[in-house]
């Protein structure tokens, strides 16, 4: 089942996203959709004023790298532990172009240099990253089983 807008938590996203964010006094001019935070923000901005749920061609489109670095490890790995969180684990019915996707994607492109796969499930997810990195795949998971008790 893929996620209605109404379900997506923009505000928890802007929220970690502006915990992330150096901003400008740290990396000098923005750089807006070449950043993967300004990348990650534009595309949650845009799905909140057309209430759309995804972006066309919005997974095609990440930054490919972000130069700037030096960006909190513990910030990135619990923003992607609230995504999996909203997430509505839609496997088949998943798909790239979806916001919470094109968000942890950036995120994951700062984290561990490229997009993890994803194929609609959480617990495959963790156990993916687990494999390649477990001590950031036990951070993801433990905030993850904090912030799903917590909803």
């Amino acid at each position: 089942m893929a996620i209605l807008i109404d379900e997506i938590n923009l505000l928890e996203i802007f929220k970690d996203l502006g915990k992330i964010c150096k901003s400008p006094n740290v990396c000098g001019t923005c750089a807006d959709k070449s950043c993967l935070i300004g990348y990650a923000r534009s595309g949650a901005a845009e799905c909140r004023i057309a209430k759309r749920t995804g972006i066309m061609n919005g997974f095609e489109n990440i930054p490919p790298c972000d130069i700037r670095g030096g960006y909190d490890e513990y910030e990135v790995l619990h923003a992607i532990a609230h995504l999996l969180v909203q997430c509505k684990g839609c496997k088949e019915d998943h798909y790239d172009n979806c916001l919470i996707n094109i968000v942890r994607s950036c995120l994951e492109v700062i984290e561990f240099g490229e997009e993890q796969k994803y194929e609609g499930n959480v617990i495959q997810y963790l156990m993916k990253i687990s494999q390649s990195n477990p001590t950031k795949a036990a951070i993801i998971q433990e905030e993850y089983m904090l912030h799903k008790d917590s909803e």
